[in-house]
């Protein structure tokens, strides 16, 4: 990936977590500490760490807890988590995989196998899910995987793609460092919609640059793209200047110096779900979704987020395939 990489170790002994520290070393990784479970969930959602190892008897918040939390939230459902703790039974080993553990190492450890796991854990992830560098989110082949599970299990779903309008022209107005916090901005706000959405099964994306899509369950679909795009409108006044927000419009120059003017940036959110279509494979899902996101963002220049999804019906031929 080119960036450095961040593990977490919760651990309330903090002896142990010195000794895990210094074992993680050579791996040039950076580490974090957290002493009780509460400090663990707070340090992943702020810090998005490419690993977490996690004990399980901790004060208050215990490690299995701490687990399906992370399990449980858009921002950390696909972030590896090790368990380090001193509960070698097997149906401890059974409860922390079933709860979506990655793996499993028993104290007292060997320092070489834990550097050997946690590198190998951390490749392997990295590989398999292709995050991207800037929101940590999963790439495209983890959203075609989530949509093709749903439909092989035959599932009610939507499927949403968010992109950021004008971002090319705030780019030019404010450079490509801004451009990133922008970005990252609405990948925020997309979690925290899914969060706020209340589906459990919701799944976030991202497939590079300023796009996006979430996966969620078709009775949900209408009431997350609201969500999603207030926000964003929310957050739009703090990316952009002052004087820019004020008036409600960015300026930059072209080559030949002339000065450009371009509406503030804005979320378009379009869907398409399983109500109204068969959406049979990952790729017409994704087709239809684009087709209404054109559609929509030919229907405005400007303005604040907008959000449509597919109200067409498939044709008899479509529906009887």
């Amino acid at each position: 990936m080119g960036m450095k990489q961040t593990v977490l170790i919760a651990d309330d002994d903090p002896g142990v977590a010195a000794i895990v520290a210094r074992a993680l070393e050579p791996t040039g990784c950076e580490v974090l500490k957290a002493a009780n479970g509460t400090e663990a969930l707070s340090a992943a959602n702020r810090a998005r760490p490419d690993l977490v190892l996690l004990d399980v008897r901790m004060p208050g918040l215990s490690g299995w807890g701490v687990l399906a939390r992370l399990r449980g939230a858009p921002a950390t459902r696909m972030t590896p988590v090790m368990m380090l703790t001193g509960c070698g039974e097997t149906h401890d080993k059974i409860e922390g995989f079933g709860l979506g553990a990655d793996d499993y190492v028993t104290k007292p450890f060997s320092m070489d196998e834990l550097r050997a796991r946690v590198h190998t854990l951390l490749r392997r992830h990295r590989e398999a899910l292709a995050v991207h560098p800037l929101t940590r989110l999963p790439g495209s082949p983890s959203i075609q995987s989530d949509v093709e599970s749903r439909i092989a299990a035959r599932l009610p779903f939507a499927l949403i793609h968010a992109d950021i309008d004008r971002f090319k022209a705030f780019n030019d107005a404010y450079g490509f460092a801004r451009g990133d916090a922008a970005i990252w901005t609405a990948g925020e706000v997309l979690i925290q919609a899914l969060a706020d959405s209340g589906d459990p099964e919701a799944f976030l994306g991202h497939v590079g640059g300023d796009d996006f899509v979430m996966v969620c369950s078709e009775a949900r679909a209408e009431s997350l793209a609201a969500l999603a795009a207030a926000a964003f409108d929310k957050a739009v006044p703090g990316l952009h200047d002052p004087e820019d927000a004020a008036r409600g419009c960015m300026e930059s120059k072209d080559r030949r110096g002339e000065v450009r003017r371009s509406p503030l940036l804005s979320l378009t959110l379009a869907g398409t779900t399983t109500k109204r279509r068969r959406l049979d494979s990952y790729a017409k899902a994704v087709s239809l979704a684009d087709e209404v996101k054109r559609w929509l963002k030919a229907k405005r220049e400007a303005g604040p987020s907008a959000w449509a999804f597919d109200r067409r019906t498939d044709t008899p031929e479509e529906a009887a395939a």
